[in-house]
């Protein structure tokens, strides 16, 4: 059985949240937190690595928030979790 971090799971869950919801722009990271109990120091931190490793690009300002950097249908399950944990090793 494969067990993820929480670390993973709520990258996971962020990234799932953005690709439906950013067709209404850009999506905030405390709506994100508020919605799923997240601790927001936390989300914050595995969001700044999503957007390093260039899975999702931010936008400053008021209606600032996260959107996807490629389409959903682009991503995978070991891309975000790589992008948090780092090289997997099974």
């Amino acid at each position: 059985m494969l067990r993820f971090t929480k670390r993973a799971d709520y990258g996971l869950i962020a990234i799932h949240y953005i690709a439906f919801h950013q067709e209404g722009g850009s999506v905030s990271s405390k709506r994100i937190a508020e919605e799923f109990h997240i601790p927001p120091e936390l989300l914050a931190k595995i969001l700044q690595r999503l957007a390093r490793k260039g899975l999702i690009v931010s936008h400053n300002g008021p209606k600032g928030g996260y959107v996807l950097a490629s389409p959903p249908h682009e991503l995978t399950v070991g891309q975000v979790v790589r992008a948090i944990e780092g090289p997997i090793n099974i």
